[in-house]
Formats: structure tokens, sequence, C-alpha cells
């Protein structure tokens, strides 16, 4: 009765604070849930101004956008403004029905004028006026005595064209005319305040609330503003385009007052509830702590062992928070458990990266201290490292989500282990990356590098058969001591350079690709300019050369930097011919050729692969090609003229005039032609021409500079050093000097 009696003393002692903090709760929430709602439609309305400002901005920057395209590209508009014939009636009709074309293509416009500087002439689309005569002459007439005035939107005025129209509120865009050449006319845009009015007014619900919006003098833009005085503003924008102020509120009614004001009384009588539940806490806690502090006293005074008994033997519910302690202490002991595992996980790869950087150990006694602890390898035996790579990893990530890849991967770990466990062998093995597994190997055996090469090329084969990827290991040489490990590593990476030559899903042994002869990127350079070269002047004979500079690349054993430094340079040279054409070929080069070429290099892993998409990509650039090139009246032949040129730039006579008699053409013709077909003026083109095939002599040849000006077409060799020092930053002989130092050091 007694454990009893102490129950219902409690619960009836702080009953009435529950139900006064319920009561409080019950209000705050209520005063919350208006506060929140009033938030709500605040953050609502802003976001209705936003919106409102954005879309009448936008409606506004396409007409002035549209408006600047008419005035660039409209010969009628252009037209208008060049002539000096008012009389003109074809090229007024023309004007006019430009300006009605513009109408219908943007609603929001009311009216448009054209008005000419030099004889005022006022041109709209219902009739003609002298500017005198126009019934906006006061507005129009400062735009014209302005020079380089600067489009903007007008205030709201009131606007009739003829007496007989009714005034309307507009706002007008002026905008001087033609747009490049300011001076010889402007041209107005004229648009109903209603036309925007109307255009937000189905953004808001005038029940609930409002938008009312003034021009940069302050001046309404919205014919009622009954609602806006009996609502209240919450929120403003200003926006930066046009500088009109947006301003939005919310509409009250008498009953939203009233509930607003009932809030708050609630909010007192809660806040008062409040005050008196935390009186009768402190009361009541008073009164009850008393046996708990006598209770406290008497542990103190016990000794520990006394207290553990009374603890035990104690039946009453007072204590049964010491209970809830030793949970608590055995949960966070578990948890600490578990988080040092994971630590120990992540602190073996640490290391782990560390040995195969050599920043760890320094000395084997360091070493040894945690080897026990943490499963450590013996590192006072020889170590063999290995590089096992996931071949197509950007594929694997492709077809595989992440937490499938994550699996993938502990399998490939656990049977490379398993298969070592198998045949008694010790390994440890981390992921280095997010495609690489490192794996070091204890080597004991007297054939090591066999052995370990057995055990992978068995797990090569397992995942082969059952993980539908496979993997490339690259294997290096024997460590005889810790500290010869980072070397072992890097010949292991090594090693896995030479997929991209000797393919994948292999065994590759440093030792293999260590003693072969390897070519220099500087060996194909002059053959990927030929090829570029060609490509540029699109003959097919590009095929040829490309397919020469894969065989030569897989006849020498460069590893996977080497072949990437080669394809990038080959797309740069193609990059660099490609600026020489005209902007059609130079803009599908930038869309389409050297993204397609850049995701081809990316996406390879063998030099196979890399031949058939890198192929594939410039066979679809130069039909591409092929075909603009058909489309174009004169690319024909102004491709004879370029090939023409190739052929005899060693003739000092070269020129326009030469090459108009020789092409039955125009000087003047064929040199405009010539620009837009390559991009280039046409001298520019034959200096950067003869600066080539003089670069080309200089470096395979010993021919004297004075041949070498003769044989590129100049018959002067100092007027040929001083454009060849402008265009090279160097003289020939200098030149000549680093082509050979380059052969003497990459080429052998």
């Amino acid at each position: 009765m007694g454990r009893k009696a102490w129950f219902y003393r409690q619960l009836l002692s702080y009953m009435p604070v529950f139900f006064i903090v319920i009561s409080f709760v019950f209000f705050v929430f209520f005063q919350m849930l208006g506060e929140q709602s009033r938030k709500g439609a605040i953050q609502a309305n802003e976001t209705m101004i936003q919106q409102a400002m954005r879309s009448v901005d936008n409606s506004l920057k396409a007409i002035d956008q549209m408006l600047v395209q008419e005035l660039l590209f409209n010969p009628d508009m252009s037209g208008f403004f060049n002539q000096e014939d008012q009389d003109n009636v074809y090229l007024n009709m023309q004007a006019v029905k430009a300006m009605k074309q513009f109408k219908v293509s943007n609603p929001l416009v009311d009216s448009m004028v054209l008005v000419r500087t030099q004889d005022e002439f006022v041109l709209s689309t219902s009739s003609s006026f002298n500017l005198q005569d126009y019934a906006d002459y006061d507005f129009l007439k400062p735009y014209l005595d302005q020079v380089n005035s600067e489009a903007k939107w007008s205030t709201v005025r009131n606007f009739r064209e003829f007496s007989f129209n009714s005034m309307q509120h507009v706002v007008t865009l002026v905008r001087d005319a033609p747009f490049v050449t300011h001076g010889k006319g402007v041209i107005a845009v004229n648009i109903k305040v209603d036309a925007i009015h109307n255009m937000i007014q189905g953004m808001v619900n005038p029940d609930v609330s409002f938008i009312h919006m003034k021009d940069t003098q302050g001046r309404s833009m919205i014919p009622d503003t009954s609602i806006v005085e009996s609502g209240e503003l919450v929120s403003q924008a200003v926006s930066p385009y046009t500088g009109w102020v947006y301003e939005g509120g919310l509409t009250q009614g008498r009953v939203v007052g009233i509930v607003s004001q009932l809030y708050n009384v609630w909010f007192i009588v809660g806040l008062l509830m409040c005050v008196a539940g935390v009186v009768w806490i402190v009361l009541v806690t008073r009164r009850n702590y008393k046996p708990i502090e006598a209770i406290v006293s008497r542990i103190h005074n016990y000794s520990q062992s006394k207290t553990s008994a009374l603890i035990h033997n104690s039946k009453q519910d007072e204590f049964a928070f010491i209970e809830s302690a030793l949970e608590s202490m055995l949960e966070q002991a578990s948890s600490f458990q578990q988080q040092h595992r994971e630590d120990l996980l992540l602190r073996k790869a640490y290391l782990f990266q560390q040995l195969m950087e050599g920043q760890y150990p320094s000395h084997m006694e360091q070493w040894n201290e945690q080897r026990d602890a943490m499963g450590l390898p013996d590192l006072s035996t020889s170590q063999i490292v290995n590089v096992i790579e996931i071949d197509k990893y950007p594929l694997f990530c492709e077809q595989y989500p992440q937490q499938d890849q994550y699996l993938i991967k502990f399998a490939l770990k656990s049977v490379v282990q398993e298969i070592a466990a198998g045949q008694d062998t010790m390994l440890w093995t981390e992921w280095i990356s997010a495609s690489k597994l490192g794996v070091l190997a204890a080597a004991e055996d007297q054939n090591p590098n066999q052995h370990v090469a057995t055990l992978l090329e068995q797990a090569r084969q397992w995942v082969e058969e059952h993980l539908k990827l496979t993997i490339t290991v690259g294997i290096g040489e024997k460590a005889e001591r810790y500290t010869e490990i980072p070397e072992s590593y890097e010949q292991a990476l090594t090693a896995l350079k030479y997929k991209m030559i000797l393919g994948e899903n292999r065994i590759i042994h440093y030792a293999q690709v260590s003693g072969e002869e390897r070519g220099h990127a500087f060996d194909f350079l002059n053959l990927i300019r030929s090829m570029a070269q060609s490509f540029r002047l699109v003959n097919k004979d590009w095929q040829e050369k490309y397919n020469t500079l894969i065989h030569n690349i897989g006849q020498n054993m460069l590893d996977r930097d080497g072949v990437v430094n080669l394809t990038d340079y080959m797309v740069y040279s193609l990059g660099r011919e490609m600026s020489c054409m005209a902007k059609e070929f130079q803009d599908l080069w930038l869309t389409e050729g050297q993204p397609a070429l850049r995701n081809a290099l990316q996406s390879s892993d063998t030099l196979e692969q890399l031949e058939q998409d890198f192929g594939e990509a410039l066979s679809k650039l130069f039909e591409s090609m092929l075909a603009l090139m058909e489309g174009r009246n004169h690319a024909d032949t102004i491709l004879k003229v370029r090939r023409f040129m190739e052929q005899n730039s060693s003739n000092p006579d070269l020129s326009l005039n030469y090459l108009s008699e020789r092409f039955n053409m125009n000087w003047k013709t064929l040199s405009k032609l010539f620009r837009e077909e390559t991009g280039q003026k046409f001298v520019d083109y034959l200096i950067e021409l003869r600066m080539n095939h003089a670069r080309r002599l200089l470096e395979e040849t010993l021919l004297p500079v004075q041949d070498i000006a003769t044989e590129v077409g100049y018959s002067n060799v100092i007027s040929f050093g001083r454009m060849f020092k402008k265009l090279m930053g160097m003289s020939p002989g200098d030149y000549r000097e680093q082509a050979v130092f380059r052969q003497q050091n990459y080429g052998n």
C-alpha cells in the first residue's frame, strides 16, 4: 500500500501541471498556427510578386529583343531610316507591314511608330505624319535631339493617336534606329497599361491578396486602388529592368481581425497558465523532494558494499534509474567496440596507402608495435606489390547502382583473399582508388613472381566467369626490403599503363614492358600534322594517314600517357587547322567534332577501342564537313584555289591577281569568297602556308636558309627571315637548332 500511496501522491501532485501545460500548448498551437498561416500568406504573396515582376519583365525584354532583331535584320525597317523620299509608297507600306507583323507577334503591343530624323517623317501602323503634326510630338521630339540615348521604358503617360480615339494609359519603349549606327531616327513601341494589368491579374486571388504597380515616378499603374487602400501591404519588389515598384498585400476582413485579436488573448491566457504551472511545480517539487533528499544523504553515509546491498535489496521504484544507467553504459560500450572495429579498418587502409607511398614506417620497430593488434603482414620478408584494375570502369559505373558497385568490389576483394588463403599465401588487399585494388603479397617461394601471377590469374578467370566484368593486373618486381615496396608499387602502376597497347583482361608484368624499346610522341608529330592538314582540305587520304598513325603507335611500346598525349596533340592540330576555315566549319568543330573526340578518348581503355571510337568520330565529322561544303556555292572553287596554293607556294608571283586570272574570277570577288570560306585574309593564309612549309624544311632537311626562302616563294632572304621571326618568335637558324635538339633528345 505504501508504494501505491506514493504513486497516487506523485500522480495527483503533477496532474494539474499536466493540464496547465497541455492548455498552454493548445493555445500556443493556435497562436503559432495563425502566425504560420500569416507568414505563409506573406511568403506566397512575395513569391507572387516576384513571379508577376519576372513575367512582366520577361515580356518587356522579349519585345525589346525582338525590336532589336527587327532593326538589325529586317531590311524594310532599315530601308525606311535610310530612305530620303517620303513618297516612296512601297517602302512605307513594307515598313507598315513589318510593324503590323511585329504587333501580331507581340500581343501586348498596342501601337508603334517610326520617326526619321532627317525629315522628321513619322510612320505609324495607321497613317503617316510630319512630326510637328503628330499627336505624340512632345514625347518623341526629345529623343530625336539626344545622341546615343539609352533605350528604356517610360513612365505611365496618356496617349491617343487621333482626336477621336479614347485616351489610353501606356508605357513606351524608344530605341535609336538603326541599332548599330545611331542618329538616323527612332522607333517607339506603346503598350497599354491595362494589358500589363490583365496579364498579372490571373496570378492574383482578389479575396486573399492584391498587387499594386507604380512606375519610377511613383504613379499608380492599376486603375482600381480601392482594394489596395483597404488591404494590408506586406511585401515590395523593384524591377531591375524597368525600375517599376511592385507592392503586394493581404486583403483583410473583419473576421480575420477578430480572430487575430483572439489569438493574442489566447496567448496571454496561455502565458498566465505557464506561470501558474511553474509556481505549482516549484511548490510540489520542494515538498516531494524531501524523502529523495533523505535517501541520497543515507547513500553517502554508507560504504560502497552497503550501498550495493541496499540497491539490490531495495524494491522502491525511485531507484529504477540505476538500472537505466547500467543499460546505458552497456550500450555505450557496445557502440565503442563497433566504432573501434570500423576505425581499425580505416586505419589499415590508411597505413596501406602510406606504405605504398613510402611515408610509413620509418623503421621496422614502429611497424611491429602494432602488427599483431591490427593483423598486419611481416615486412621483414620480401614482398610483391600488385594492382588490380577494373576494366571499362566508366561503363561499370553506368551499369550498376552505387550499392551494387560496393557489393561487386567487396566480392572481388574477397575472392582474391580466399584464393590466396587456399594456397597458403599471405595477402593484404586494400582499395587504393575507385577502380584499383592494391595487393601486397608475401614472396616466400623460390619463384614468387610466377606463384603470385598464377594466383591472380585464377582470380581473373573467376571474375570473368562470375561477375560479368573483367580485370587487368599489373605486377611489380619483388621488394627485398620494406623500403623498396613503393618502387614495386610504382612498377605495378606503370605496367597497368601498357593496357592501352597490350589489351585488357590480362596479367601484365613490369619486367615484360620495362625492357621494351619505346617510341616517343615526337616521332608521330609530323604524321599527325599531315593528317590534320588533309582533314582541313577535305582530302580523303586523311583516313590512310590515320590508319598509319594507329598502326605505328601499336608497333611501339607507348604507355597510356604517351597515347593520350598523342591523341591530345591530334585534337589540338585538328582544332588549329579548323580555326583557319569558315565560321560554319569552326562551329561544327566546337559543337560536334571536339566533344565527340574528347568523349572517345575518355571512354577508351585500349588502343583498339580508341582506334574504333576515334575513327568513327572523325568519319562523322568528315561527312558533316562534306555535307556543309556541298551546301556552299563557292566552297569547291575555294577548295581548288587552296590546293593550288599549297602545290605552288614556292611561286613568288602567287597573288590574288595571279589566281583570279587562272580561275577566271575578279580579284575582289576571289578575296571576299576566300575570307568567307577560310576565315582568313588571302595574304595571312599565304604567309602561314609558306611559313609552315619553311618549318618542315628546317626540321627535315639541311638546306641553307637562302635555299629554303627561295623554296617557299621568297626572293629576298632578309624578308623571309623577318617574316619567320615575326610569326615563330625566333630566327630560322634558331628554330633549326631547337628542332635538332628535340630530335636528338626525343627521337632516339
